[in-house]
């Protein structure tokens, strides 16, 4: 056990130092906004606890993190916009995909901004959002404001989260990355057991009115 726990420490230690990892990060930001099956934030938290071992520049991981969900998002919105009754039909095939473009197609032209700044912080939920902008038309400039602002807020917190986790633990890179992860899936938990307490306030009170 020992003995694997410093290989996989070396191994971070070499993706960290290394020239790539930029690339790998702009890469799964991208891929990330259309089909989220690697979550981004883990590499940004790697690529946040290298800038704070001095391998990388924090302020350029967070801008090449920024590009990449910025371009996905917007691919991911043309995809929606092209799709048209496609769309409808496969977010019919599951109920949750169903409920979350019932409720965002409604929400977007209320309070739009709001939506796709927040929206990320909800799992699966910012893919279905952005296709659901594309879907029903929504203004290409607002959607692009909206969206730069929100991966702004969302890519700083993860990636000085990893600055900060790697700071702390300059003496052991591995236990910094536990702790940023850990510390980052605690937030969403705790910002989506939130936004689940707000829904069933809000459903009691139409129901008692």
């Amino acid at each position: 056990m020992t003995e694997l726990m410093e290989v996989a420490r070396h191994l971070l230690g070499i993706a960290m130092a290394s020239h790539w990892l930029l690339l790998i990060l702009f890469i799964a930001a991208t891929v990330d906004a259309v089909f989220p099956v690697v979550p981004s934030e883990g590499m940004v938290i790697t690529a946040g606890m290298a800038a704070a071992a001095g391998h990388q520049n924090l302020l350029l991981v967070i801008a090449v993190a920024m590009v990449g969900s910025v371009i996905g998002e917007s691919m991911c919105y043309f995809m929606g916009r092209g799709s048209g009754p496609a769309l409808h039909r496969w977010m019919k095939r599951q109920e949750r995909r169903q409920q979350l473009y019932d409720k965002v197609s409604g929400a977007l032209h209320s309070r739009g901004g709001l939506i796709l700044m927040t929206v990320r912080y909800i799992p699966g939920a910012r893919m279905v959002a952005t296709l659901t902008a594309g879907a029903t038309r929504y203004s290409f400039k607002k959607f692009i404001v909206f969206t730069f602002f929100g991966v702004t807020i969302a890519y700083t917190y993860v990636a000085l989260l990893g600055y900060l986790g790697g700071d702390a633990f300059a003496h052991d890179q591995l236990k910094g990355l536990a702790f940023s992860l850990g510390l980052a899936g605690m937030i969403g938990l705790v910002i989506e057991t939130s936004r689940r307490i707000a829904v069933k306030r809000r459903a009691a009170k139409i129901t008692s009115a």
